[in-house]
């Protein structure tokens, strides 16, 4: 039922603009050698090829057909498997995979001749040149223009990732008595390759700006004039060269402890090498080499002749006003605490390794009364998943030493070359070597009971805790109330506080965003499940699951407080929690009508209805909040306020209208000085209440040769099922809510889609 339901769903998908075809491939090969050998082998192969300058995956923020573009993915799976009988009581297995995973894009010559600086004639060169083989326009943005087009080519281009895996399992298993014993061996090896996105090409902004002298007003018209407000370019490319490599080996035992009791019984090891680059070009900021000693100086706010500039206090040499808070040139060390892989004994992965792990496993299954119709059942199992490449390693290339973007400001493109930028204070990343590795413990009992009819109620509690899951933790945030702190007054003008980057503990960097295996969650649920197998024409299944997911961050590296504990500020519902799930599924043969007629039998017989319904509730929603003018509430860059709560914002369902889903009165403008006092989460968005159903006539011509007529409906009573509310408050200086659309639905799930199809089964 669900395969037959969703395959028209997801063929239902359409691209208006761009061509999407994916396909997908699967070959198995079976050679039995002799009785005692098996050879098997399988190939899967999917491709998914996008098409168009506009809405492809690495399109990125253009909004406009600079450049038409193939993108291409190309997943590959091959495995072969050989199993031997080396005795009646005593089997091996083998299997060796080989997996990768082409993906890039690419444009025709005469696209990317279209897009190269000496085919538009722009002729203001670069800093580095050598960054741009392909000779590649800057990307370029017009602020202040409404709708403006955005000059874009992701820094990637052309993108081609390279992601190759190798597997190697072995697992031996002895029949014992009562005992069934297993032991293996699973060796992994990962390697991916591809060139990081960066501004390698440079990128303009050509913003108005009032602090800039040659500003025009208008963005398009400082672009003509070539009198751009910022221009960063990425010194350096970066090539990934990413390494991961994993040996486990378990032992297991499947004892029949007794005629109505199983047990199952293992230990699992694993030996997980931290994640590496092969060229090393990693870096992280480690709060133990930084050495005040060698921190750079920020050029100051000043004022000569009454006007204001920027000031580098050592040397008396004067700046642009945009410039202030920028590195003064020469001074200290940009790279202070900061700590290169494989250098200098840092470790290549960025921590010191994991050790051996151990996960142990325990299970059992009851008959209870011996007659097979009542059993219980548990279980517990301890499992490891280390940082991943994408969510977390990436996160350490691009960085000083290896890559610096310097920034200028208010020049010309006919003076760009013989410009020099300053660099600004940076976000920077660092890991904690020695933390744990991420585990999940997953644990259930359940019951299960024959209620006749064919059908099986199991109910159960099922649980999962999660430990030592990543999160970002920033280490160089701004005090609370540093704004209002008179110590801290701009000199050049007493009214406004310094700029953020004077303000934070450690001078020469912004935030210092520390990766740590430190945040958990729990999910608890009760399960309830009846299923009745197929029999007489009719199989149908209910599951309701009632449940609740807490935790610090929904994913890996997420950030949270570090000015409010984060068992206070991020501990709460996960965005993912469900209160309840109610699944109904059905597949019911129409029986068929005896007649002697073969038209009225063709016509009246072989019907089919099946059909999925759903009940969920409605994601944990937080409420937040804009000003109308910019109001400083907490004093500090690195922490806002969360709206101040004066009552229960929950509405009763009888009095929710599509204008009204929660009391939007009970939310006020937090006061100065104040954090707020609203949970992570405060209401629910709308749930979904979706019936899905088919209806199918089969035609059969003979023996296992058949035609079958489809009409599927997904939403199929058109029911309108919103999906978001707006959940931001708007308040002026006085404090009053002025959004009319607070608390408005805003989204609404697919209309009704029907699908037709013929099929023929031979």
């Amino acid at each position: 039922t669900d395969r037959a339901l969703s395959a028209g769903r997801y063929n239902y998908l359409t691209q208006s603009e761009n061509r999407i075809p994916n396909r997908m491939e699967n070959l198995r090969l079976d050679y039995n050698l002799d009785p005692r050998n098996s050879l098997s082998g399988t190939i899967a192969s999917f491709v998914d090829e996008q098409e168009g300058a506009v809405g492809i995956l690495t399109s990125g923020s253009t909004n406009w057909p600079q450049m038409k573009k193939t993108y291409r993915l190309h997943g590959q799976a091959y495995v072969l498997r050989y199993t031997r009988i080396l005795g009646p009581t005593l089997i091996n297995e083998a299997a060796l995979g080989f997996t990768r995973r082409p993906e890039g894009n690419r444009a025709e010559e005469a696209e990317i001749t279209r897009n190269q600086r000496r085919t538009a004639g722009f002729t203001a060169g670069q800093l580095n040149p050598a960054t741009n083989p392909l000779d590649l326009l800057p990307n370029a943005t017009f602020g202040g223009v409404t709708n403006p087009a955005v000059l874009y080519i992701e820094g990637r281009f052309p993108f081609y990732q390279r992601l190759n895996a190798f597997s190697l399992t072995n697992n031996l298993t002895k029949t014992l008595g009562a005992h069934t014993l297993k032991l293996g061996v699973a060796i992994e090896r990962h390697f991916q390759g591809s060139l990081n996105d960066g501004t390698y090409a440079g990128s303009f902004s050509f913003a108005r700006d009032v602090n800039n002298p040659l500003d025009s007003g208008y963005a398009y018209s400082n672009a003509a004039l070539g009198s751009y407000a910022t221009y960063t370019e990425q010194s350096a490319r970066v090539y990934l060269r990413f390494r991961q490599r994993s040996e486990e080996w378990f032992v297991q035992d499947s004892w029949k402890a007794a005629r109505r009791l199983t047990l199952d019984l293992g230990l699992r090891f694993h030996h997980m090498e931290p994640i590496y680059m092969a060229n090393d070009a990693l870096s992280v900021f480690s709060p133990a080499a930084y050495d005040p000693a060698r921190r750079v100086r920020l050029i100051m706010p000043a004022r000569v002749g009454n006007a204001r500039v920027g000031l580098d206090p050592a040397t008396g040499r004067t700046f642009l006003p945009a410039q202030i808070g920028a590195v003064a040139p020469g001074s200290g060390d940009l790279a202070n605490g900061i700590e290169a892989a494989g250098r200098n004994g840092y470790p290549r992965g960025l921590h010191d390794g994991y050790g051996i792990l151990f996960g142990p496993r325990f299970g059992f299954a009851l008959d209870v009364f011996g007659d097979a119709r009542t059993a219980i059942r548990g279980g517990w199992g301890m499992f490891y998943n280390r940082p991943n490449m994408s969510f977390n390693y990436l996160r350490f290339a691009g960085q000083t030493p290896f890559v610096q973007n310097p920034v200028l400001y208010y020049g010309t493109l006919n003076t760009l070359r013989s410009s020099s930028g300053v660099v600004f204070p940076q976000n920077v990343n660092g890991f904690d070597r020695q933390g744990k590795m991420p585990s999940v413990m997953n644990f259930s009992f359940s019951i299960q009971q024959a209620v006749g009819f064919g059908t099986v109620v199991d109910v159960g509690y099922v649980g999962s805790l999660g430990r030592n899951m990543m999160w970002i933790r920033d280490v160089n945030s701004i005090p609370f109330g540093a704004n209002f702190d008179p110590r801290n007054a701009d000199p050049s003008n007493p009214a406004v506080p310094l700029p953020a980057s004077f303000l934070r503990p450690v001078t020469g960097f912004n935030g210092i965003n520390l990766s740590e295996a430190a945040a958990s969650s729990s999910y608890h649920s009760l399960q309830v499940t009846a299923r009745r197998r197929f029999v007489a024409g009719l199989q149908f299944g209910a599951a309701w699951t009632w449940s609740k997911a807490l935790d610090y961050v929904d994913s890996d590296n997420a950030a949270i407080s570090t000015l409010v504990p984060a068992s206070v500020w991020n501990y709460g519902l996960a965005a993912f929690d469900r209160t309840h799930v109610m699944k109904l599924d059905w597949l019911w043969d129409v029986p068929k009508i005896p007649t002697s007629n073969p038209v009225l039998g063709m016509i009246a017989n072989g019907w089919q209805l099946s059909g999925i319904t759903s009940f969920v509730s409605g994601a944990p929603l937080g409420v937040g909040y804009s000003t109308t003018v910019g109001i400083d509430i907490t004093g500090t860059a690195s922490q806002g306020a969360r709206v101040a709560l004066t009552g229960n914002p929950v509405l009763p369902k009888s009095e929710r209208t599509f204008s009204r889903n929660f009391r939007t009165e009970v939310f006020r403008l937090p006061a100065r000085g104040t954090i707020g006092n609203a949970a992570k989460t405060v209401i629910r968005g709308p749930g979904i209440n979706n019936w899905d159903a088919a209806v199918f006539k089969n035609f059969p011509l003979r023996e296992a040769v058949r035609f079958q007529f489809r009409w599927e409906f997904y939403n199929a009573f058109n029911h309108t099922q919103f999906s978001g509310l707006d959940t931001t408050a708007r308040f002026d200086p006085a404090g009053n809510q002025v959004n009319a659309r607070f608390g408005e639905f805003t989204a609404a799930r697919p209309a009704r889609v029907m699908q037709g199809a013929l099929r023929f089964y031979f």
